[in-house]
């Protein structure tokens, strides 16, 4: 899971620093645009909304022409705040319909979601 450290030093200078939760703090991070140490620093955690992705679904028939099929196709996947995937859709979708499909999951928590998914049975 990534966690967004948010810096600020004695000259109201506020920057930002993305990590795994499991990488360490580095020296640098703590040093401003400008050049000053920093004086506070709060770890930020992701709220806990679903993640959407839309993958292509088109695959390579013929590695020797480069021939593709399901060109402008994709799949529809929701994954949690650490990036594992929940459920993925069986169907594939043009890129509009993915898209409105995919807007209502927007705000929804991974429980909202998995809901949502299973009355619609994608």
């Amino acid at each position: 899971m990534r966690i967004i450290r948010r810096y600020r030093c004695d000259e109201g200078h506020e920057w930002f620093v993305s990590r795994g939760d499991t990488e360490k703090e580095l020296p640098a991070d703590q040093v401003c645009p400008h050049g000053h140490t920093a004086v506070t620093c709060r770890a930020e955690y992701p709220v806990d909304d679903v993640q959407v992705l839309i993958g292509p679904a088109a695959r390579i028939v013929d590695p020797e022409k480069g021939q593709r099929t399901l060109n402008d196709r994709f799949y529809l996947a929701l994954l949690d705040k650490s990036g594992a995937e929940v459920c993925s859709s069986r169907e594939h979708f043009d890129w509009d319909e993915a898209v409105k499909l995919a807007s209502f999951f927007k705000g929804k928590s991974v429980e909202q979601a998995r809901s949502w998914w299973e009355r619609r049975n994608l």
